[in-house]
Protein backbone atom coordinates (compact mmCIF):
# COMPACT_ATOMS: atom_id res chain seq x y z
CA UNK A 1 0.00 0.00 0.00
CA UNK A 2 1.50 3.23 -1.01
CA UNK A 3 1.51 6.25 1.32
CA UNK A 4 -1.20 7.95 -0.27
CA UNK A 5 -3.44 5.15 -0.33
CA UNK A 6 -2.75 4.38 3.49
CA UNK A 7 -4.24 7.87 4.19
CA UNK A 8 -7.29 7.19 1.67
CA UNK A 9 -7.61 4.46 3.81
CA UNK A 10 -6.81 6.21 7.47
CA UNK A 11 -8.95 9.13 6.88
CA UNK A 12 -11.68 9.02 9.90
CA UNK A 13 -10.00 5.89 11.45
CA UNK A 14 -6.46 6.09 12.25
CA UNK A 15 -4.16 8.84 12.47
CA UNK A 16 -1.25 8.56 10.58
CA UNK A 17 2.49 9.43 12.71
CA UNK A 18 5.64 11.06 10.99
CA UNK A 19 9.25 11.37 12.31
CA UNK A 20 10.11 15.05 12.08
CA UNK A 21 13.34 15.29 10.27
CA UNK A 22 13.28 11.50 10.78
CA UNK A 23 13.70 11.31 14.57
CA UNK A 24 15.90 12.99 17.58
CA UNK A 25 18.76 10.86 18.46
CA UNK A 26 22.00 10.71 18.77
CA UNK A 27 22.75 10.45 15.14
CA UNK A 28 21.67 13.77 13.30
CA UNK A 29 18.49 14.41 12.09
CA UNK A 30 17.79 14.52 7.88
CA UNK A 31 20.62 12.14 7.24
CA UNK A 32 19.54 8.42 5.74
CA UNK A 33 21.81 7.03 8.83
CA UNK A 34 18.87 8.53 10.85
CA UNK A 35 15.71 7.45 8.71
CA UNK A 36 17.41 4.13 8.50
CA UNK A 37 16.73 4.17 12.73
CA UNK A 38 13.16 4.20 12.28
CA UNK A 39 12.69 2.22 9.36
CA UNK A 40 9.97 -0.88 10.26
CA UNK A 41 8.71 0.97 13.11
CA UNK A 42 5.33 2.01 11.51
CA UNK A 43 5.37 5.02 10.94
CA UNK A 44 3.77 6.58 8.22
CA UNK A 45 6.48 8.60 6.96
CA UNK A 46 9.99 10.89 7.42
CA UNK A 47 10.26 14.36 6.65
CA UNK A 48 13.00 15.37 4.52
CA UNK A 49 14.53 19.01 4.76
CA UNK A 50 15.27 20.55 1.31
CA UNK A 51 18.34 23.32 0.68
CA UNK A 52 20.30 24.36 -2.54
CA UNK A 53 24.40 23.89 -2.46
CA UNK A 54 26.55 26.68 -4.06
CA UNK A 55 27.04 24.32 -6.87
CA UNK A 56 23.15 24.00 -7.18
CA UNK A 57 23.19 20.43 -5.72
CA UNK A 58 20.00 19.81 -3.33
CA UNK A 59 20.67 18.67 -0.16
CA UNK A 60 19.02 17.40 2.84
CA UNK A 61 19.34 20.09 5.77
CA UNK A 62 17.52 21.52 8.15
CA UNK A 63 18.53 24.64 9.05
CA UNK A 64 19.84 27.97 7.76
CA UNK A 65 22.68 28.84 9.73
CA UNK A 66 25.21 26.10 9.51
CA UNK A 67 26.95 27.13 12.89
CA UNK A 68 24.62 25.89 15.26
CA UNK A 69 24.72 22.05 14.23
CA UNK A 70 28.54 21.99 12.33
CA UNK A 71 31.92 23.50 12.35
CA UNK A 72 31.00 25.82 9.48
CA UNK A 73 29.70 29.28 9.77
CA UNK A 74 27.59 30.69 6.69
CA UNK A 75 24.49 28.55 4.71
CA UNK A 76 24.46 26.05 2.75
CA UNK A 77 24.34 27.91 -0.27
CA UNK A 78 27.82 29.22 0.62
CA UNK A 79 29.51 25.64 0.00
CA UNK A 80 30.22 23.11 -2.87
CA UNK A 81 28.43 19.40 -1.76
CA UNK A 82 32.40 18.57 -1.56
CA UNK A 83 32.92 21.41 0.94
CA UNK A 84 30.05 20.17 3.32
CA UNK A 85 31.19 16.81 2.79
CA UNK A 86 34.42 17.64 4.03
CA UNK A 87 32.76 18.71 7.30
CA UNK A 88 30.09 16.76 8.07
CA UNK A 89 27.92 14.30 6.88
CA UNK A 90 25.27 15.46 4.45
CA UNK A 91 23.27 13.55 1.67
CA UNK A 92 21.71 14.92 -1.57
CA UNK A 93 17.82 14.96 -1.87
CA UNK A 94 18.53 12.05 -4.79
CA UNK A 95 20.36 9.56 -2.86
CA UNK A 96 17.67 10.24 -0.16
CA UNK A 97 14.81 9.83 -2.69
CA UNK A 98 16.86 6.34 -4.13
CA UNK A 99 17.15 5.55 -0.59
CA UNK A 100 13.49 5.67 0.18
CA UNK A 101 12.69 4.29 -3.02
CA UNK A 102 15.04 1.02 -2.75
CA UNK A 103 13.11 1.19 0.91
CA UNK A 104 10.00 1.79 0.33
CA UNK A 105 9.78 4.80 3.15
CA UNK A 106 7.36 7.45 2.03
CA UNK A 107 9.11 11.03 2.78
CA UNK A 108 7.51 14.21 3.27
CA UNK A 109 9.69 16.84 1.36
CA UNK A 110 9.80 20.29 2.80
CA UNK A 111 11.22 22.90 -0.01
CA UNK A 112 13.41 25.29 2.96
CA UNK A 113 13.05 29.28 2.04
CA UNK A 114 14.15 32.42 3.38
CA UNK A 115 13.09 34.65 0.42
CA UNK A 116 15.84 37.31 1.64
CA UNK A 117 18.62 35.24 0.22
CA UNK A 118 17.34 32.09 -1.31
CA UNK A 119 14.80 33.30 -3.87
CA UNK A 120 17.09 32.77 -6.74
CA UNK A 121 17.97 29.24 -5.55
CA UNK A 122 14.12 28.54 -5.58
CA UNK A 123 13.71 27.58 -9.42
CA UNK A 124 15.90 24.82 -9.32
CA UNK A 125 14.74 22.79 -6.70
CA UNK A 126 11.86 22.98 -8.46
CA UNK A 127 13.41 21.74 -11.64
CA UNK A 128 15.48 18.79 -9.08
CA UNK A 129 12.20 18.05 -6.79
CA UNK A 130 9.75 17.27 -10.31
CA UNK A 131 13.17 15.69 -12.26
CA UNK A 132 13.98 13.20 -9.32
CA UNK A 133 10.13 12.26 -8.18
CA UNK A 134 9.67 11.53 -11.56
CA UNK A 135 12.99 9.10 -11.73
CA UNK A 136 12.20 7.03 -8.70
CA UNK A 137 8.34 7.33 -9.61
CA UNK A 138 8.03 8.82 -5.91
CA UNK A 139 4.94 10.81 -6.16
CA UNK A 140 2.62 8.21 -4.68
CA UNK A 141 4.98 7.68 -2.23
CA UNK A 142 5.28 11.92 -1.00
CA UNK A 143 4.07 14.71 -1.06
CA UNK A 144 5.93 18.42 -1.14
CA UNK A 145 5.26 21.06 0.85
CA UNK A 146 6.74 24.65 2.13
CA UNK A 147 5.81 28.42 2.85
CA UNK A 148 7.19 29.27 -0.76
CA UNK A 149 3.93 29.01 -2.26
CA UNK A 150 4.95 30.38 -5.96
CA UNK A 151 7.63 26.76 -5.83
CA UNK A 152 5.29 25.02 -5.20
CA UNK A 153 2.93 26.24 -7.97
CA UNK A 154 6.40 25.80 -10.23
CA UNK A 155 6.92 22.69 -9.18
CA UNK A 156 3.21 20.89 -9.61
CA UNK A 157 3.12 22.74 -13.49
CA UNK A 158 6.56 20.90 -14.08
CA UNK A 159 4.95 17.55 -12.93
CA UNK A 160 1.10 17.43 -12.16
CA UNK A 161 1.85 13.99 -10.75
CA UNK A 162 3.49 15.74 -7.63
CA UNK A 163 0.81 15.67 -4.62
CA UNK A 164 1.18 19.28 -2.55
CA UNK A 165 0.92 20.84 1.05
CA UNK A 166 0.70 24.15 2.46
CA UNK A 167 2.23 25.42 5.40
CA UNK A 168 -0.25 28.44 6.42
CA UNK A 169 1.25 30.04 9.44
CA UNK A 170 -1.95 32.28 9.78
CA UNK A 171 -5.54 32.31 9.17
CA UNK A 172 -6.74 32.52 5.82
CA UNK A 173 -10.16 34.39 4.60
CA UNK A 174 -11.08 31.15 3.20
CA UNK A 175 -9.30 27.58 3.64
CA UNK A 176 -10.59 25.80 0.90
CA UNK A 177 -10.21 28.43 -1.30
CA UNK A 178 -6.69 28.91 -0.52
CA UNK A 179 -6.03 24.83 -0.92
CA UNK A 180 -8.08 24.66 -4.67
CA UNK A 181 -5.99 27.56 -5.84
CA UNK A 182 -3.27 26.10 -4.99
CA UNK A 183 -4.26 22.66 -6.04
CA UNK A 184 -3.15 20.89 -2.54
CA UNK A 185 -4.24 18.24 -0.62
CA UNK A 186 -2.92 18.75 2.65
CA UNK A 187 -3.49 21.23 5.07
CA UNK A 188 -0.29 21.37 7.24
CA UNK A 189 0.24 23.88 10.27
CA UNK A 190 1.01 23.97 13.86
CA UNK A 191 -1.76 22.73 16.12
CA UNK A 192 -2.88 26.37 17.63
CA UNK A 193 -3.57 27.36 14.29
CA UNK A 194 -6.04 25.41 13.84
CA UNK A 195 -9.91 24.70 15.13
CA UNK A 196 -12.45 22.76 14.80
CA UNK A 197 -14.39 24.28 12.33
CA UNK A 198 -11.05 25.28 10.03
CA UNK A 199 -10.80 21.25 10.06
CA UNK A 200 -14.47 19.86 9.40
CA UNK A 201 -14.62 23.02 6.40
CA UNK A 202 -11.19 21.21 4.75
CA UNK A 203 -12.90 17.65 5.29
CA UNK A 204 -16.05 18.53 3.69
CA UNK A 205 -14.01 19.77 0.78
CA UNK A 206 -11.72 16.51 0.22
CA UNK A 207 -8.98 17.75 2.42
CA UNK A 208 -6.38 16.55 4.87
CA UNK A 209 -5.48 18.01 7.52
CA UNK A 210 -1.69 17.73 9.39
CA UNK A 211 -0.91 19.41 12.76
CA UNK A 212 2.49 19.56 14.03
CA UNK A 213 5.17 18.88 15.75
CA UNK A 214 4.03 16.27 18.33
CA UNK A 215 6.10 15.29 21.18
CA UNK A 216 3.75 14.54 24.07
CA UNK A 217 0.43 13.17 25.00
CA UNK A 218 -0.87 16.55 26.15
CA UNK A 219 -0.82 17.72 22.38
CA UNK A 220 -1.27 14.27 20.96
CA UNK A 221 -4.66 14.61 22.97
CA UNK A 222 -5.16 17.95 20.62
CA UNK A 223 -4.43 16.35 17.21
CA UNK A 224 -7.12 13.80 18.30
CA UNK A 225 -9.73 16.19 19.55
CA UNK A 226 -8.89 18.47 16.62
CA UNK A 227 -9.67 15.47 14.38
CA UNK A 228 -6.35 15.96 12.33
CA UNK A 229 -5.20 12.88 9.64
CA UNK A 230 -1.53 13.29 10.07
CA UNK A 231 1.15 14.54 12.26
CA UNK A 232 4.65 14.46 12.48
CA UNK A 233 6.43 13.88 15.92
CA UNK A 234 10.67 14.09 16.87
CA UNK A 235 9.73 10.98 18.60
CA UNK A 236 7.79 9.27 16.39
CA UNK A 237 7.65 5.51 17.74
CA UNK A 238 6.88 6.45 21.60
CA UNK A 239 4.29 8.65 19.81
CA UNK A 240 2.99 5.71 17.71
CA UNK A 241 2.95 3.61 20.98
CA UNK A 242 1.24 6.18 22.76
CA UNK A 243 -1.62 6.87 19.91
CA UNK A 244 -2.08 3.50 20.33
CA UNK A 245 -2.56 3.01 24.20
CA UNK A 246 -5.14 5.96 24.22
CA UNK A 247 -7.18 4.21 21.61
CA UNK A 248 -7.03 1.10 23.42
CA UNK A 249 -8.14 2.49 26.52
CA UNK A 250 -10.92 4.24 25.10
CA UNK A 251 -12.46 0.67 23.79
Amino acid sequence: MTFWEQLRESRGRRLLIGGHRGHLSETRENTIENYREVLGSGISHIEVDLQLTKDGVAVIYHDFELADRTSLKGRIRDYTLAELRAAFRIDTFEETIAWCRENRQPAALELKCRPIDMSEDMPEIARQVAEVLAKYDFFEESFVFGTDFRTLRRIKELEPRVHLALIVPFVPADPVKLMEEMQAEIYLVYLETLCPEIVERLHAAGYYVDGSVVNDRERLKLALELGVDLIESDHPAEMLALYDALREGSR
